[in-house]
């Protein structure tokens, strides 16, 4: 006797998976942005990078304000955290407010999708950085070390706007 498992597929097997798949398509389709997301993810330069994990994404509002779309997302790494607040502005984009812990004044560059190029500023002393006017969409940080020190940059993954 011959197991059935064994046996190659034919045409009802086929149809079978084709309508499998449609279903699937249909109910749980991949994001309509995941091209995008995955070029900019592999596009990265700095493969010395040590990458942060988010560790903690929270809305953040209430009462009059809960009309404004505003969250909190949390990175660590070995080395340093990350935590900002992206809150947004009437005018259809967003301000990122930033603190890195430990505190350091230290270069911190918005990674956008092409052909935005990306922005720089370099936190204050108390770790403390923003971006205003920066456009929804998909967005990663890097954050470098202090010009000939030897420590890693740290790189967040991608996140939404």
């Amino acid at each position: 006797m011959t197991d059935p498992a064994d046996l190659p597929l034919d045409d009802g097997d086929q149809a079978i998976l084709d309508r499998l798949a449609a279903v699937h398509a249909m109910l749980d389709p991949p994001p309509a942005d995941l091209d995008e997301r995955v070029s900019f993810a592999v596009a990265l330069d700095y493969l010395d990078a040590e990458v942060a994990r988010y560790a903690e994404q929270q809305p953040v509002g209430s009462g009059a304000r809960a009309s404004e779309r505003t969250h909190t997302i949390t990175f660590d790494a070995d080395s340093r955290a990350v935590m900002i607040t992206i809150v947004d502005r009437p005018d259809s984009l967003v301000r990122i407010d930033g603190w890195l812990a430990p505190a350091a004044a230290l270069r911190v560059e918005l990674r956008l999708p092409e052909p935005a190029p990306p922005r720089m500023v370099t936190a204050d002393v108390a770790g403390r950085f923003a971006f205003d006017g920066v456009p929804h969409g998909i967005a990663q940080l890097l954050v470098r070390p202090p010009e000939g020190d030897t420590s890693p940059r740290v790189v967040t993954p991608a996140f939404s706007l």
